[in-house]
């Protein structure tokens, strides 16, 4: 405390810096013992002026570490600029200032200030170069100032030195206004340097009130058209739902903290943003690499928002204890406000994305959870991938069907074009077609047309329908897709495409599952039709990182239409083809497809499912010796008691 007392005789610290001081409690800031080696690990790497790049959220991970002898801010390592766009945003600068605080050896802050001023020496005018990428620059400002308050409690800075600091972050935001172009409104790009901005400038006490205003009124923008209804970003990509949410939530805290306004729609927006990545998570709390996205852990995400939001459903997927992220922004405050929340199970185990064609649905909240998730919703921006009709399950907690991630952005590697692609997810393709086609790194030279999805639930069975209109030559596809929580999926997929084609399905395994082509597994009865070819295929779950995976290619040939029916389900259940019926008459295959499910000898499900409309002869139909008139049912036996649920009618 006698710190701090002599902190605010010092005339350059502002009212509100001493208030992050004070809220944030970063004299009582302490982590355990894995915590300080960690962050003091890291630390020495920076000392050493060595780079490596691997927090959960670093959008461009890379592990191979990179050492200067003195630093070029516009250095490009590992053959992609996105190293130097990493370099650039000082998203690091926590672990040095955490290393001082927690051994009590100024080395570290002063090496963060070292960073800082050398930039700023470099960047005496803010002009447009590798190293001030609009984004970077926004992503700056921020972890600059939030860096402020630790170097102030350490006494680290002159009056001159945050002076220049002041300039600099002030000579920043005004080149971010200066350089705003139109598409930002709908980008991540944007939102992230409007959060910034608004958050920073209060803390400065300026007359920025231009500025100010501007960014504020373009952040209300933003968040009101990149947020769907239903709580998803736009542009079809998780890792960067989650940066605009992440920003979100420091805007949301630091506003606040600053005594300003929060904006009605940043707070609802950012909330709804969280509510939906809290239904997607997998099992194991970690995200799948959905869009260009990584297998990473969303814990730390939950944590701010259970203390931001004081949401006990938050709470429920959020660290028992502040991560070191959280602790850094939010301050040892953050451990009492943590322990204050009652988490609380959230009601429902589904998401519907009605908005954006993004469905997930887990058995239960537990590690050992089965999952699936649905895609087809519109494309996105260039983070999205051809991933329309695209499914992936867990089962048991395990990762059975994935999406294969995303690798690279750098244009000259052929693995960032073809990982987006169509065949790089569990596609339906016609004839070898991929008319869903990236042309390069971001951009698409054509694509198909999603129809409206329908979903419905009935306790622990979902069912899921989307079709996607193809073109040269035109076809609909439909896949309708039966999950009977834990242990079943029926997929069914159907094609309509005049004349004589060959359709190829892929179906895309974790890097650790065994199967062959046989579809024989250990944990599972897998049946998938047609003539089946196994390949082994890259796929990537953090960025930079490469593995390879299973593919079964399902090859048929067909004419004018085709149907196709995959179960994949626990292997202690039996699966059974049986017949429905129109009035006495069998229906033929081409009409309708039943499988039935048999758990044990009390307990069966039926799934039937129709391709073709009935308009012939009379409407009585039946399976299982249960009438009906729908298109898709499920009849659930137990105990010699039947249950009929009309899942379309």
């Amino acid at each position: 405390m006698q710190l701090l007392l002599c902190l605010y005789e010092r005339v350059f610290i502002m009212k509100l810096l001493q208030k992050i001081i004070e809220y944030k409690q970063i004299d009582k800031i302490s982590v355990n013992d894995d915590e300080r080696a960690y962050i003091l690990k890291k630390a020495d790497e920076l000392l050493d002026q060595t780079f490596i790049f691997n927090k959960t959220w670093d959008m461009e991970r890379c592990l191979t570490p990179f050492h200067f002898d003195k630093i070029d801010w516009n250095a490009q390592r590992n053959d992609d600029e996105e190293w130097c766009f990493m370099l650039a945003r000082m998203d690091y600068l926590n672990y040095l200032v955490l290393a001082s605080l927690i051994t009590d050896n100024k080395i570290y802050a002063q090496k963060a200030k070292f960073y800082i001023m050398d930039f700023i020496k470099t960047h005496k005018e803010i002009v447009q170069s590798p190293s001030t990428r609009t984004l970077d620059t926004g992503i700056r400002i921020m972890n600059i100032f939030e860096v402020l308050p630790y170097l102030l409690y350490l006494d680290e800075l002159n009056d001159e030195e945050y002076n220049n600091i002041k300039t600099s972050l002030l000579k920043q935001m005004k080149y971010l206004k200066a350089n705003y172009l139109t598409k930002y409104k709908t980008s991540n790009w944007g939102s992230i340097q409007t959060c910034s901005i608004v958050s920073v400038l209060p803390f400065l006490e300026t007359d920025e009130k231009e500025l100010y205003n501007w960014a504020l009124d373009e952040l209300k923008l933003q968040f009101s058209i990149q947020v769907y209804n239903d709580g998803m970003h736009w542009e079809q990509s998780t890792m960067y739902h989650v940066e605009v949410l992440n920003y979100g939530l420091k805007a949301i805290y630091y506003l606040t903290l600053a005594g300003e306004d929060v904006p009605d729609v940043l707070y609802s927006k950012t909330k709804a943003l969280v509510n939906a990545l809290m239904l997607q998570i997998t099992p194991m709390g970690s995200i799948e690499t959905f869009g260009d996205s990584d297998r990473v852990k969303a814990h730390d995400v939950f944590t701010k928002a259970s203390i931001i939001f004081n949401d006990e459903y938050f709470k429920f997927f959020a660290y028992k204890t502040p991560d070191i992220e959280t602790l850094y922004t939010l301050g040892a405050k953050s451990v009492d406000l943590l322990n204050n929340i009652q988490p609380k199970q959230p009601e429902n185990l589904y998401f519907d994305g009605i908005d954006s064609g993004m469905y997930t649905v887990k058995s239960d909240f537990n590690e050992d959870a089965s999952f699936t998730m649905f895609t087809n919703g519109s494309l996105g921006s260039g983070h999205g991938h051809s991933d329309n009709l695209h499914f992936s399950i867990y089962h048991k907690g395990k990762e059975i069907l994935i999406d294969t991630g995303r690798f690279t952005y750098r244009e000259d590697h052929e693995l960032r074009v073809k990982l987006k692609s169509m065949k790089a997810h569990n596609s339906i393709i016609i004839d070898d077609n991929e008319y869903c086609k990236p042309s390069d790194s971001w951009g698409y030279a054509d694509f198909g047309l999603p129809l409206k999805n329908y979903v419905k639930h009935y306790k622990n069975i979902h069912y899921y329908e989307g079709y996607l209109v193809g073109h040269n030559p035109l076809q609909i596809i439909t896949r309708k897709i039966v999950v009977i929580s834990p242990d079943i999926w029926f997929i069914c997929d159907e094609i309509k495409c005049d004349g004589k084609h060959t359709a190829k399905r892929y179906f895309h395994f974790d890097s650790k599952f065994n199967i062959d082509e046989k579809l024989s597994n250990d944990d599972l009865n897998i049946d998938i039709s047609g003539d089946l070819h196994l390949s082994n295929e890259p796929c990537s779950f953090f960025y930079n990182q490469l593995e390879y995976h299973p593919v079964i290619c399902s090859e048929t040939d067909f004419e004018n239409n085709a149907e196709y029916i995959t179960t994949i389900c626990d292997k202690n259940i039996k699966v059974e083809s049986v017949n429905a019926y129109q009035d006495t008459t069998q229906t033929p295959e081409d009409v309708v497809s039943a499988r039935k499910f048999i758990i044990n000898d009390n307990e069966s499900y039926t799934v039937v499912v129709y391709h073709k409309e009935i308009y012939k002869g009379k409407k009585i139909l039946s399976c299982e010796d249960t009438y009906y008139h729908a298109k898709t049912v499920v009849i659930h036996e137990k105990d010699n008691k039947k249950e009929l649920i009309i899942l379309k009618a």
